[in-house]
């Protein structure tokens, strides 16, 4: 799409001539990267009086103006990027002024050339009027055609004259812009050299804590070296701890482990001597069970004589009072032995471990 197409188009949805030229004006500078000016703006629209597009134009500046302002003020930037941010709308105010001059000076020399040609015109007109004036008090045949040549001539200074005056009004309405944009970047470099200085002073400050802070950083180093230092011996103290209690581990295990040695070998030796005595015991415990089994039947016996020499005392024999007397005698010197009564204490096998 081409620029004047572009322009039909804006034409539909903007009736207002104002907002016309402003559209223009973006189409102009954004999408196709030429400086609008007054004159190139009325020569595209054809609308209005030359006090619109100038007055478009004068807005449209305004309006970019405050939308590409870079505000700087925070005391948090870094300062390289206010610098850069400082320069940028240095920049941008410097080639806007720039584009501003360079259009007047297209604008002036425009202007100059046509009013130079339009005085040349006029002059060339008047002296062909005059021509005509002699010529028709010569030719009355040719009054009327240079009377309607003269009437568009006229009709055509009447046209210069006009453009003339929006060209004046253009210049006048460029001063002014001119002078709003002085006002601006004086403005600009106001805010730019607090800004600058607001950015020194926070610089300074920045200065002053880094010091602080270094300072505490050695401070917080030397603390955390001496820790490590004291941390370091006693490391090495409880190592040398250790070793000395590994060793006596060591010494104490080693003695420990003879000693388990020397009690397993005493161990099976008493397990040896426990069951030769429990051998012993086993036999023993066998000749006493016989030998008890002997004395249960000797104090069988003996019970039985004992009744017998009871029941024999109890009836003696009739024509033999000799031997009785004398056996009574007998019985009566002699001790009875009564083995009912005596304890038999079985010997209890002990085993020792």
């Amino acid at each position: 799409m081409t620029l004047e197409s572009d322009i039909e188009a804006v034409r539909e949805h903007a009736p207002d001539t104002q907002a016309l030229y402003r559209e223009v004006c973006g189409l102009m500078f954004f999408r196709y990267g030429e400086t609008p000016t007054a004159n190139r703006l009325y020569q595209l629209v054809r609308k209005g009086s030359m006090s619109a597009p100038a007055k478009a134009l004068r807005d449209f500046w305004v309006e970019v103006r405050d939308k590409t302002r870079v505000d700087v003020g925070r005391p948090d930037l870094p300062p390289e990027v206010a610098t850069a941010a400082g320069e940028l709308a240095a920049s941008l105010w410097r080639l806007s002024n720039d584009a501003a001059s360079a259009a007047l000076d297209v604008f002036r020399q425009d202007a100059q050339a046509e009013i130079a040609a339009a005085r040349e015109q006029t002059q060339a007109l008047e002296s062909q009027r005059n021509d005509a004036s002699l010529k028709a008090e010569q030719a009355a045949g040719s009054v009327a055609a240079l009377g309607q040549q003269i009437s568009g001539l006229e009709a055509r200074l009447v046209e210069l004259q006009t453009a003339n005056d929006m060209l004046n009004g253009q210049l006048a309405a460029s001063k002014e812009e001119l002078a709003a944009s002085a006002a601006a970047l004086a403005d600009a470099r106001r805010d730019f050299a607090e800004e600058l200085a607001r950015q020194r002073r926070s610089h300074d400050q920045n200065e002053l804590r880094l010091a602080a802070a270094e300072k505490r950083a050695l401070l917080e180093i030397d603390s955390e070296r001496a820790a490590a230092s004291r941390a370091r011996k006693e490391l090495q103290a409880a190592n040398e701890r250790f070793a000395a209690l590994e060793a006596e581990h060591r010494s104490e295990r080693d003695a420990l482990r003879d000693g388990l040695a020397t009690a397993k070998a005493g161990l099976a030796a008493s397990t040896a001597r426990c069951a030769a005595i429990d051998a012993q015991l086993s036999e023993k415990d066998a000749l006493l069970a016989e030998r008890l089994a002997a004395a249960d039947l000797l104090r069988q016996r003996l019970e039985a004589m004992s009744r017998r020499l009871d029941t024999a005392r109890a009836e003696p024999a009739p024509g033999r009072p000799a031997r009785r007397s004398r056996v009574k005698a007998e019985a009566q010197g002699r001790v009875s032995v009564d083995f009912s009564g005596g304890p038999f204490v079985r010997r209890a096998s002990v085993h020792k471990r």
